[in-house]
């Protein structure tokens, strides 16, 4: 009419969704729901004594895959130098190698890396010939490197090298034993490695020097 305002109907604007069990339409309906300040609060406190608890623990088994992945890779390296021996029927060699591509002759470069290959000529050096990529039988043969240990994870012995005889038999005096010790190390984050002057390798977990 004529001088009466225009009125909007609220009801126009809902549907039959917003409408409660007695066919009243809900004038709540827009009302949002969400986190209170304090309940956002509180989500924040669990979840910083969740983290809190659980880093420690990734810490710990993370490294303790890794000192065992070292540990394992040292052992390899071992044992075919061994199995390499006694194949080609020569004296095979494991050294400390800071560049993996000649012995070094430190005991202290153990964790900087080392070598595998054959000494056809008995002196302890890596020798190859023009041909050394194919492995003759006649000269030095590189049979796999190893890049320095991550992590800062030392590894100490008295031996520079490790000689094994075309019986299997190991020639370094009797035995030699490997510490090989995690960064900042907890408890039994630490390993030793002994090959025997029969040529066997025994892993053993120790405790933290």
């Amino acid at each position: 009419m004529p001088g009466t305002a225009c009125r909007e109907n609220p009801a126009a604007y809902l549907s039959g969704d917003d409408m409660d069990e007695r066919g009243l339409y809900n004038m709540n309906y827009a009302r949002e729901t969400g986190f209170t300040v304090i309940e956002l609060m509180i989500t924040l406190v669990v979840v910083g004594i969740l983290l809190a608890t659980a880093l420690p623990h990734l810490e710990t088994f993370t490294k303790n895959n890794r000192l065992v992945s070292q540990t394992n890779d040292f052992v390899a390296a071992v044992q075919l130098a061994r199995s390499e021996a006694v194949k080609r029927g020569v004296n095979t060699v494991v050294c400390a190698s800071a560049d993996q591509a000649n012995c070094s002759g430190n005991a202290a470069d153990w964790q900087s890396g080392w070598l595998v290959f054959s000494d056809f000529n008995l002196d302890g050096t890596v020798d190859p010939g023009p041909d050394a990529i194919l492995c003759e039988p006649t000269e030095d043969c590189v049979m796999r490197t190893n890049a320095a240990l991550s992590y800062n994870t030392s590894m100490t012995t008295s031996a520079t090298r490790l000689r094994f005889l075309p019986t299997g038999l190991a020639s370094n005096g009797g035995n030699v034993t490997f510490n090989l010790v995690a960064r900042d190390c907890h408890i039994d984050q630490a390993r030793k490695i002994t090959v025997t002057s029969q040529g066997h390798t025994i892993v053993t977990t120790a405790a933290c020097p």
